[in-house]
């Protein structure tokens, strides 16, 4: 355990179909990149009807040692066919999105004509730089192998936004779920996660570590959920956890949420 580092990294541009994205904290076993396609610990997405937004800049500070970064959403994801964007293909993956997340049994067996489909027609996301809808800034307390994480946003809100705050690693690593006693089938995409399953966790076998999230507190109170997932297929190489807060429909006040992220070789906590 004592070759874990979790640790800011303004160079690493991250790979597959995530490279250029801002990251949150990357962790490291030795000299080896947990990170590699994932998202990091603590980075930001946020959906609305149409379109996922993500951010490509950002600011860090730092107040009595303890960081704070301050995404910008300044990137809207298209998809398209042979790089060129196209909007009805975009509204209809988004649409199938969010029906994929709410089915994790169907995942696995959906995937296996999209992917090959995909392939075919060379159908690929663009990223857009558009006007800022806002910022939202994480704080990270990291106390040896565990981070306590602080959202606050700084924007408004639109109606059917939801904001994604995503904590996801390399799924070459993180193979296997974890029952509270033994390593388990990974899941298949995206699954919910019920409060009696937290704190729930992802095993990397190689290293003899689990990765795990624990129970979060938002405020005011709005409609969150709370995902675990892993892909592995082509330029999708994640696994980790994802706390989704809204529909922020009519949410005019700022919103706050904490959670905590660890590594451990014994029992979760």
């Amino acid at each position: 355990m004592d070759k874990i580092c979790i640790t800011p990294d303004s160079v690493y541009q991250g790979e597959g179909i995530s490279k250029g994205l801002a990251r949150g904290l990357l962790v490291y076993y030795g000299d080896c990149n947990l990170t590699g396609e994932g998202m990091g610990i603590g980075s930001i997405a946020l959906r609305d009807h149409k379109f996922t937004y993500f951010s490509r800049s950002w600011t860090d500070s730092t107040e009595s040692g303890v960081l704070k970064r301050t995404f910008t959403l300044d990137t809207r994801m298209m998809w398209g066919i042979r790089g060129k964007p196209s909007n009805f293909l975009t509204r209809w993956i988004e649409s199938g999105i969010s029906a994929y997340m709410q089915l994790p049994w169907f995942q696995s067996i959906i995937m296996l004509p999209v992917l090959p489909l995909r392939t075919l027609l060379d159908i690929h996301p663009v990223f857009e730089t558009i006007p800022s809808r806002g910022k939202v800034t994480f704080t990270y307390r990291v106390t040896g192998h565990h981070v306590d994480v602080t959202v606050e946003n700084d924007m408004s809100f639109r109606p059917k936004d939801t904001l994604c705050l995503l904590n996801e690693l390399s799924a070459a690593w993180f193979t296997a779920g974890w029952d509270g006693k033994h390593a388990t089938s990974p899941p298949p995409g995206w699954e919910k996660v019920g409060p009696d399953q937290m704190p729930v966790s992802l095993v990397d076998p190689e290293h003899g570590i689990r990765f795990f999230m624990g129970r979060p507190s938002v405020s005011p109170s709005v409609p969150h959920t709370i995902y675990r997932g892993r892909e592995q297929s082509g330029d999708l190489c994640w696994a980790g956890f994802c706390l989704e807060l809204g529909p922020l429909d009519g949410v005019q006040e700022s919103l706050e949420a904490r959670y905590c992220i660890g590594f451990t070789q014994g029992a979760c906590p």
